[in-house]
């Protein structure tokens, strides 16, 4: 296991090929699924599709969020879509597992990648979408530091209905300005 970033409660690790039946478990969540956009089952040549992109850092850093504790893998998070020249990226961050839910990992987690993409890989800007219907997850990025500059209005459908897709961001000096 390479362990990449931590704290006292969880650790960021690369992904390893004998993972893949345990996020495929994780990752099938319905109710997961919904804020995360899947709409298509989880599949073997899926799971090995995104093992094999987690490998690759020229343009994406995936990690998953392990629970020091328990030693379990609790989530995935990562930065899709660099591209240095601009010194930008997007992010994100899902916690698969409900019953880490409200105790902070989240939290940790995105500070642990925002002090990495801002401080070692001179990120300027970090942007991230939230789908509307997630209400919590909308705030907690707000709390965070994120702005929202935009909507996709209808841009994410589920269960019927149509929701806006929140994009949102941070800028250096934003970061900069938080973490002090």
């Amino acid at each position: 296991m390479s362990i990449f970033l931590e704290n006292d409660t969880i650790r960021l690790r690369t992904v390893e090929r004998d993972n893949l039946k345990a996020l495929t478990q994780l990752m099938s969540d319905r109710e997961i699924a919904l804020f995360s956009g899947e709409v298509y089952p989880i599949t073997e040549k899926g799971m090995e599709d995104f093992y094999e992109r987690a490998q690759k850092t020229d343009d994406r850093i995936r990690f998953l969020i392990e629970s020091k504790n328990s030693n379990e893998i609790i989530g995935e998070t990562g930065f899709l879509r660099i591209f240095m020249p601009w010194r930008t990226a997007d992010y994100s961050l899902m916690i698969w597992k409900k019953e880490y839910w409200g105790k902070g990992i989240a939290k940790m987690a995105a500070d642990l990648m925002l002090e990495y993409g801002f401080n070692f890989l001179n990120f300027h800007r970090v942007a991230i979408g939230v789908v509307e219907i997630n209400e919590r997850a909308v705030r907690f990025w707000k709390k965070l530091g994120f702005v929202e500059e935009g909507r996709q209005v209808d841009g994410f459908f589920s269960h019927g209905e149509y929701s806006d897709f929140v994009m949102m961001r941070m800028l250096e000096g934003e970061y900069r300005k938080r973490s002090k």
